[in-house]
């Protein structure tokens, strides 16, 4: 497997509260799922958490990238 189709394959999640997100190593929604309960919380308490699992997930699924461009790139260049 070559080093962009690593990259595209790169997928972050992260679930709590009933509620589950993955996301692309853009940080982009790919999945999204909800138990019942989950769905009887409020809308905005709802959205509060989604809103943090999927900064979760993207945070996971950039790390991941890092890793991958760590693999060709030295170090240096990629800490300030």
């Amino acid at each position: 497997m070559g080093v962009g189709e690593r990259l595209d394959a790169i997928r972050g999640g992260a679930e709590d509260q009933g509620v589950a997100v993955v996301v692309d190593l853009h940080g982009r929604l790919v999945d999204l799922s909800f138990t019942r309960e989950a769905l009887r919380s409020r809308p905005a308490e709802l959205a509060d958490v989604v809103r943090r699992l999927t900064a979760d997930a993207a945070e996971a699924a950039l790390a991941e990238g890092m890793a991958v461009v760590g693999e060709l790139v030295p170090e240096s260049v990629l800490t300030p």
